[in-house]
């Protein structure tokens, strides 16, 4: 399916389609951007499933479905509303109503990097928190404090100011701090994914150096964190 055939059945159907997350970043940072992920407004789950048959879900604890779009296979979710009801990224309550608008889905999301909207077919972009300022400036800035709803999201603001050579704002090193003790709660796959990824970025040092910024060294990684002020032995 073609992408231009995509969003016109969702329009048709009273839908409208946003592009959202590193696709959008990435491309206005001027990087090459990777694979496109769709946010659906308007439409139920159930009138979405009608419309394509053929899609794949992935999501538990909402809808994310899998469809082949332009020959690759994209994440498309509906839009959402989230209230933290636990702990961890799974400890949510959500809502995925056919009323929720944008706006209100961009928010729950991190940094405001990573909450610009780019709607299709008009090519608009929906930037309620001026992440396009802070792209320009080259700073990772924490929305709201629901930055601390998935603890992660620390090690991700880290790791993504080693990719890019982002500073990371003084409020967010508080919030990043501000996940600590469910951090340390967190599966060791989730951690040891930003960890990777991290030291494929082209400075694997500033991710260490962000933890330390936020007093998440010694408790994440606290081998490296007994390192400090060690010099090398002579060889």
């Amino acid at each position: 399916m073609q992408e231009e055939n995509f969003v016109s059945q969702i329009r048709e159907a009273g839908g409208r389609v946003f592009v959202v997350g590193g696709w959008v970043r990435d491309t206005l940072r001027q990087a090459v951007p990777k694979d496109k992920d769709y946010v659906i407004c308007g439409l139920s789950a159930e009138r979405f499933a009608q419309l394509f048959p053929e899609k794949q879900i992935v999501g538990q604890a909402f809808p994310v479905y899998l469809l082949s779009i332009d020959g690759t296979a994209c994440e498309v979710a509906l839009a959402r509303k989230e209230r933290k009801s636990g702990t961890g990224y799974r400890g949510f309550q959500v809502d995925t109503s056919a009323s929720i608008r944008i706006e209100e889905d961009l928010s729950r999301r991190d940094t405001t990097m990573n909450s610009i909207a780019f709607e299709l077919p008009q090519q608009r972009i929906i930037d309620p928190f001026h992440g396009q300022e802070d792209i320009r400036s080259g700073t990772i800035r924490a929305i709201s404090a629901h930055f601390t709803d998935d603890p992660v999201r620390a090690l991700r603001a880290a790791r993504q100011s080693a990719e890019f050579s982002f500073r990371i704002t003084d409020e967010t090193l508080h919030y990043m701090n501000a996940c600590r003790d469910e951090l340390l709660l967190e599966q060791t796959e989730r951690i040891f994914s930003e960890l990777e990824r991290a030291l494929r970025s082209p400075r694997p040092s500033i991710f260490f150096r962000s933890l330390q910024a936020a007093a998440l060294l010694m408790d994440v990684f606290p081998e490296l964190h007994a390192l400090i002020g060690k010099t090398q032995p002579a060889a």
